[in-house]
């Protein structure tokens, strides 16, 4: 395990702060109200980008605390959001804990905003989230909103196919502790066994209100799988301690939270026919990608794995100026530090920077070596808004200031062969600094036009640069900067109280990942900047590091919509248009750690209907469910092979599903909820050839829901059951090229929580 020394005598600090303050306060301070109530006084809006129905013309869901409390269990954030309508999920080691990812209308989570608090989570260099470095937070979450399409986040990471913001409010307005116990069990056909694979444990603590204007919040688990796949476990401890403070015009809270990660690499899906095969099915196999095509080599080696920790610190703050002025402010520091063991038992002497020509002399390969990959992140944000309220609506004036730094390296953790005596074993092969500096301005205006109808404009000024410095051995340094302007404007008009019609246009544009200009980390095994080569001198390409091969992807978005909604019935139906200029599309091949490869495609298009609703069909039974209908296409896209070219128009764009459904039915009583829930995913291709072969065949899956809860001694006991996979479906969630990545067997998770 990775833990720095300094944030655990923070975390420490923390922990004593917080019992100090229980224990010295008297209970007469406590208000006395239910448990599980929220604080009565309006917390910090740390969402600014949250959507409002009947007022803001976008396209998004939420889902509430009452909502995630029910359904959160060892599944990480992914999996939650998977009923939304068109999500889609998968999960490296099949059993949705450890390396999930989720797609929004098909597009992957890298071209996604993805927000904790209004601060952007998305990795500055590479566009990714890695939920696995979340553990336990739906614990700790008060709502979730998802928007689809352009949205209205008007900063942070460009929403080219939406954007997820998470609110972490986790006080409550009385003093409780909340004890939580879950266990999955899962089947493995080629064992015919039922093993418990699955464990997770957590103690949270609120101190309810304080001297009438104090909270406290602390909460510590561990989440340990073994996976569905070989040698895929997870180990994922984690830890949120917040407190806030509340005076007559001002609003603190500061938030640290984050947790030592440990898990098995799993990162290559297998081959089509393994999917009915249920021992070939959960290996765990490496090898390497020839052409188009992914060759294994066999099953990956145990001493693959990763450690890593991001803790994260919030400090946010809403000033009340008057009673139409308000100044609000969220400082941020983010900082990541582990590596990864993979083999590199395929690299030869040069590669790993062996040999007389780097002072090593050595002349024979080594075997079995085992490459340490190290990652050091760095971020720091300043995120002010002013908040104008006016006759007719309100005006958002703000910024973003984010500055990131990283350190990259690798070396030799082990190998077999011969190696000099006075062999250093902390030289690095490769090293390099990267970096990115964020800086944004932008204006949002909500105004009422009438009394029925709201209008939304803004527009968001954005500068971000990317560099890389003191790289080893290449010397390869450059900085690269991009401009944007994206304007967006909406209309929404309620018809009556309850039904009312939008509609947007928004323009958005998003620069390439730092990996399509210059994968350094891979310049060991022939990785080269991709930029335009101003000349050849003794045989070696001088870059023009003022003209990068990527180019930034722009989206043109049309959003139309209707909603109607009463207190028995819902039902919204939204039409939408994305025209995309040079996006940045699967090509169906993978990086070296598993991740799609992407190029530019000159003129995309995504058309779509999306149709979520619910219906209370009497006391006890309701229904929801929603179903996506889309069309994506390629409109000028072509590829070159030995100088060939081969024209790719009107073909499907790998990673998009034409088709997608959720259907939840759910019976309540004054105890007890049991939910029978459904999804269906169609058929998709991974790849951008309409290889028949190199599809992702279409799945429906079926799972079960219940808990049951009653009161003793002032607390609250819940028991919560689930049955995943009811009919055992073999299927696989999710591809890129011919390498698929297959859903867990059937499994039962059992937990219980007491709120005391």
């Amino acid at each position: 395990m990775y833990l720095d020394q300094t944030i655990l005598r923070i975390a420490l600090r923390t922990i004593l702060y917080t019992l100090c303050s229980l224990l010295f306060t008297p209970c007469s301070v406590l208000l006395a109200q239910e448990k599980d109530t929220t604080y009565n006084l309006p917390l910090i809006n740390v969402t600014p980008t949250q959507a409002t129905e009947r007022s803001s013309p976008v396209t998004f869901s939420n889902v509430s605390r009452e909502v995630i409390q029910q359904r959160q269990s060892l599944l990480d954030i992914p999996t939650l959001l998977s009923e939304l309508p068109s999500v889609t999920t998968y999960s490296e080691n099949g059993n949705g804990i450890g390396y999930n990812y989720m797609t929004l209308r098909g597009f992957d989570q890298r071209r996604l905003s993805i927000m904790v608090n209004g601060i952007p989570q998305n990795d500055p260099e590479d566009h990714n989230v890695y939920w696995i470095d979340f553990p336990d937070m739906l614990s700790s979450t008060d709502n979730i909103q998802v928007q689809r399409g352009a949205g209205s986040a008007f900063y942070g990471p460009a929403a080219i196919g939406g954007s997820v913001n998470l609110t972490t409010t986790p006080f409550t307005s009385t003093q409780n502790i909340v004890l939580e116990s879950s266990f999955n069990v899962q089947e493995f056909g080629d064992e015919n066994t039922t093993k418990l694979n699955a464990r997770k444990y957590s103690a949270a603590y609120n101190s309810g209100i304080l001297v009438d204007k104090y909270l406290f919040y602390g909460k510590l688990s561990r989440l340990s799988s073994d996976g569905y796949r070989e040698r895929s476990f997870a180990n994922l401890n984690s830890f949120f301690f917040a407190a806030a403070r509340f005076d007559e015009n001002m609003s603190t809270r500061v938030q640290f939270y984050g947790g030592p990660i440990e898990d098995g690499l799993v990162y290559y899906g297998l081959p089509k026919l393994a999917n009915s095969d249920k021992k070939l099915r959960r290996q765990n196999l490496t090898g390497y990608w020839w052409g188009n095509n992914f060759i294994w080599t066999g099953p990956r080696r145990k001493e693959e794995i990763e450690n890593f920790h991001q803790p994260h610190f919030e400090l946010l703050n809403e000033w009340n100026i008057s009673p139409t002025l308000k100044f609000c402010n969220t400082l941020f520091y983010v900082q990541g530090d582990g590596f990864f063991d993979y083999d590199g038992s395929w690299a030869d002497t040069s590669m790993l920077r062996l040999g007389y020509n780097y002072g090593i002399p050595i002349s024979n390969n080594l075997t079995n070596v085992l490459i340490r990959a190290f990652v050091g992140n760095k971020q720091f944000g300043y995120l002010p808004r002013m908040e104008i309220e006016h006759d007719n609506g309100t005006m958002t004036i703000g910024a973003e200031i984010r500055i990131h730094r990283s350190l990259h390296w690798g070396k030799i953790k082990s190998a077999e062969g011969f190696l000099p005596a006075l062999y250093d074993l902390n030289y690095h092969f490769y090293e390099y600094n990267g970096g990115k500096n964020i800086f944004s301005l932008y204006a949002h205006e909500l105004y009422r036009v009438e009394k029925n109808t709201t209008v939304m404009g803004d527009v968001q000024f954005v500068f971000n640069q990317y560099e890389i410095r003191n790289e080893k051995y290449l010397k390869n340094e450059f900085s690269v900067p991009y401009f944007f302007i994206n304007p967006r404007f909406g209309i929404n008009y309620n018809m009556s109280d309850v039904s009312n019609v939008y509609a947007s246009l928004s323009y958005t544009s998003r620069e390439p990942r730092l990996r399509n200009l210059y994968a350094a980390e891979d310049s060991y095994f022939g990785a080269t900047p991709q930029f335009e080569i101003k000349k050849i001198v003794n045989g070696v390409p001088q870059y023009d590091f003022t003209s990068p091969l990527a180019k930034p992807e722009h989206l043109l978005n049309f959003e139309y919509g209707l909603q109607y909604k009463t207190a028995s019935s819902y039902l919204k139906v939204n039409f939408y248009w994305m025209e995309f200029f040079d996006e940045l599309v699967k090509s169906g091949a993978i990086d070296i750690f598993g991740q799609p490869v992407t190029g530019n495609a000159k003129r995309t298009r995504h058309i779509g209907m999306e149709y979520d609703g619910s219906q209370k069909l009497n006391e006890h039974f309701s229904a929801a469910g929603n179903l996506s209908l889309s069309r994506n296409r390629l409109i000028q896209y072509s590829t070159y092979e030995n100088g060939v070219e081969d024209k790719l128009d009107g073909n499907p764009i790998a990673g998009f599903p034409n088709v997608l459904g959720n259907l939840r039915l759910t019976y309540r009583a004054e105890q007890l909820t049991t939910s029978l829930l459904s999804k269906y995913v169609g058929s998709f291709y991974t790849d951008n050839f309409r290889n028949e072969e190199n599809k992702n065949d279409a799945y429906s899956v079926f799972n079960l829901e219940t808990s049951y809860a009653f009161k003793f001694n002032g607390g609250v006991l819940t028991f919560r059951g689930e049955v995943r996979n009811i009919f055992n479906r073999l299927y696989f969630m999710s591809g890129e090229g011919n390498a698929f990545f297959p859903a867990a067997e059937r499994n039962y998770l059992l937990g219980v929580t007491a709120n005391l």
